[in-house]
């Protein structure tokens, strides 16, 4: 192919850019006109969709106060007894608050569906029901548009007796407004299309109601403003574009064409590039000039390979002290700084930061070690925007990372810490595909010129750590001489009962506390409580369970206490037929061999009721892999129960996301029955319908009284257990 000028190429490539642009700025006008039509069409429809809401939000709130009624003694009383009637109806209602101002009428039927007593008359009811209750009517009368609900009233709580009906009367268009706020819909300008004095069901209002659709004059202005916008941008566009191509052949072209004559004089023996060029440009280019020293320069650049080199080997030997995969100090590197500090001689005044990953290790396990690779450097560039400039962040190896605070004191420390705790936090981990925030854990050691060593600094800071990992201590945590707490994470008799308990389950001793079925209060089942029997010693959950967490060793332990019941059931420590729950943490729900584990020993106890408890809910990450391994289970004939409920802020979440079959009460939300605040009772009463209705069985933790058993039997609760019935006992 012939070569071609750069002159002759800028000019089509001008062209073709300009025809570009105008094709364009067509394509999006034409664009622009279809999303407005489609606006339009969206906006009719929530509309439509924000009346049918409306209606069932108005028709809820309806039923809800019909219901009230219904089950006020006073109404049954009515029933039954009318000769206050009219007194009830027109000051009782309102006088205790059942019903307020806003709606239009009560009234109540017999079990035919007639009226008790004729209705006032500003305020007109039907003097016989349409139909056997429970109705919804939408009716206009006297060019007005009315609702009416009807709910039948019983005298028993089984719903047998059937004491007559009661009828609740709302002004429709105020109601419904009411209901929510409206963006799309214009319901100042609604009317039902019905008849005079006839009436429709409330299922059927939605094709009665005419309405419009709100204006949006943003849009109209938007979209005339858009098109001058557009015609002028293009319109500029193309100006700008054939002035830059004219001052393409004057300031590039032609100081191109000269520049590549002064390179043709570099093919001649000895030639080089003239200091300046014979350009035809009246504007010299800075590029073309690089071009021009570039040459030149070569050769000496050629030169400084050798100083390259030795930077190079600078870099190498920095390399060897990073981590490579956060580009933190590496260990090495804070062996090196540490050491010169001076190992074991006397300290001023510095402060060591032990930083740790809560629960690292189930995030490994759940999400795979890439994701886990993608939090530990998230983690690492907090730490690092929140150090000061001079301050080294180290890697001391997994999830553990450390800094050297000199010159600091307590206060100093504590805002070095907290500013590494909000930027933790402020990460999103999301995009890994976490749904959990994940946090980390501090230990602060202080050396104040008290003769403390570097050895014993470093050994204060890793107990400081540990004590912020057990549940319920502050994140950041300071060594104090006081730590009795912190001896059961770092190699003492409960930790080392921990470790052999999971090598040898037998070490593993097992209590039983009756589950009661109610109202009868029958055991149908015994939950399986740890116990560990080490030197002599029995040592309890207290003790055992913060090790667990803090070492992660979730998933091992609750192996070997699966192995563990296996052996009780084996050796007939638990009656033939007898139901066991045991308990299976959130690390372990999404972890396939714990869950074959339990399918095996559910297998192997055929007709024997086996309940799967799992707690610390607010700790599963994996809600899909949780939810394939309760379905797993269920098919197996295990119940699935949701443990603690209520003592963490995600109880509801998981409720509505996993698969179970009981809720278990935690003992914080039974004790509100017990509470002087009548809103606490209500909360709890509320929040144990709410379960009942979505269709779960209730599990009463902590009842230890007569009163508090007759309270949990009269909200529905299917099951009880606590001190009322007995304590956990080891098997005979």
């Amino acid at each position: 192919m012939k070569p071609q000028s750069i002159g002759r190429l800028a000019g089509l490539f001008v062209l073709l850019v300009a025809g570009f642009i105008v094709l364009l700025g067509g394509y999006i006008w034409l664009e622009m006109e279809q999303v407005s039509a489609e606006i339009r069409v969206r906006e009719e429809r929530s509309a439509h969709m924000e009346v049918v809401e409306g209606l069932a939000e108005m028709q809820h709130r309806a039923t809800r106060i019909a219901q009230t009624l219904a089950l006020w003694d006073e109404t049954r009383q009515q029933l039954s007894f009318p000769e206050y009637y009219t007194l009830w109806r027109d000051t009782r209602t309102r006088d205790a608050g059942m019903i307020s101002d806003k709606e239009e009428g009560v009234a109540l039927y017999d079990k035919r569906g007639h009226i008790l007593a004729p209705a006032r008359a500003d305020h007109p009811m039907p003097a016989d029901l349409p139909r056997p209750a429970p109705i919804t009517l939408l009716r206009q009368e006297s060019g007005k548009s009315h609702f009416f609900i009807a709910l039948p009233v019983y005298a028993d709580p089984d719903r047998r007796i059937l004491l007559g009906n009661i009828a609740v009367k709302f002004d429709f268009m105020a109601e419904l407004m009411r209901s929510r706020a409206y963006q799309f819909a214009d319901l100042s300008k609604m009317r039902l299309d019905l008849p005079e004095n006839s009436s429709v069901n409330l299922d059927l209002a939605i094709e009665h109601l005419r309405f419009a659709t709100r204006l949006n004059p943003d849009l109209a202005s938007f979209h005339n403003l858009f098109r001058a916008s557009l015609i002028r941008l293009v319109i500029v566009i193309l100006i700008l574009l054939f002035l830059a191509a004219w001052l393409l052949g004057r300031l590039l072209v032609k100081p191109l064409h000269a520049l590549s004559d002064d390179i043709d004089n570099l093919r001649e023996p000895g030639g080089s590039l003239p200091h300046k060029s014979a350009q035809a440009s009246p504007l010299p280019i800075l590029e073309l000039e690089n071009v021009r020293r570039s040459f030149n320069d070569y050769q000496a650049r050629l030169s400084e390979l050798h100083s390259d080199l030795e930077q190079n080997s600078r870099d190498f030997y920095d390399q060897a002290r990073r981590d490579a995969l956060t580009g933190a100090f590496n260990r090495r590197a804070f062996d090196e700084d540490w050491k010169a500090l001076g190992e074991d001689r006397r300290l001023g005044q510095v402060a060591l930061l032990l930083f740790d990953c809560d629960h690292f290790k189930a995030i490994n396990d759940t999400y795979g070690h890439q994701v886990g690779d993608l939090v530990i450097q998230n983690i690492a560039g907090a730490l690092h925007e929140a150090l000061r400039a001079n301050d080294r962040l180290y890697r001391l190896g997994g999830d553990e990372f450390a800094t050297i605070v000199p010159e600091a004191d307590a206060h100093r420390a504590e805002r070095v810490a907290e500013r590494c705790i909000e930027h933790v936090l402020g990460q999103d981990f999301r995009a890994h595909g976490m749904s959990e925030p994940t946090t980390i854990s501090i230990g602060i050691a202080l050396s104040e010129g008290d003769g403390v060593t570097l050895h014993e600094l470093q050994k204060r800071a890793d107990l400081a750590m540990y004590t912020a990992k057990r549940p319920g201590s502050r994140k950041l945590v300071f060594y104090s001489e006081d730590m009795g707490g912190m001896a059961a994470l770092v190699g003492n008799k409960e930790i080392s009962a921990v470790f052999q308990a999971i090598e040898n389950p037998d070490l593993i001793e097992l209590h039983y506390q009756s589950v009661m079925s109610l109202p009868m209060a029958q055991k149908e089942y015994v939950e399986a409580l740890t116990r560990i029997r080490f030197e002599g010693e029995l040592i309890g959950p207290a003790a055992i369970f913060p090790i667990v967490q803090a070492r992660n060793l979730d998933m091992e332990f609750d192996l070997a206490v699966l192995r563990a019941l296996n052996r009780d059931l084996t050796q007939g420590r638990l009656p033939a037929g007898q139901g066991v729950s045991i308990n299976l943490s959130a690390p372990s729900i999404v972890n396939t061999k714990v869950v074959d584990a339990l399918l095996e020993l559910i297998h192997s106890q055929p007709g024997r009721k086996i309940v799967a408890e799992i707690t610390e809910t607010a700790l599963i990450t994996q809600i899909e892999i949780a939810s394939d391994n309760i379905h797993r289970l269920r098919d197996a004939g295990c119940l699935v129960a949701l443990d603690d409920f209520g003592s963490g802020y995600s109880s509801l979440r998981y409720l509505t996301s996993m698969p179970v079959d009981l809720v278990k009460f935690d003992i914080s939300m039974v004790r509100l029955l017990e509470s002087s605040d009548r809103r606490q009772q209500l909360m709890m009463e509320d929040i144990s319908n709410l379960v009942l209705t979505a269709g779960y069985q209730m599990v009463a933790e902590g009842v230890e009284t007569r009163e508090l058993l007759d309270k949990v039997i009269s909200l529905g609760f299917s099951h009880a257990q606590g001190y009322y019935f007995d304590q956990p006992q080891a098997p005979a």
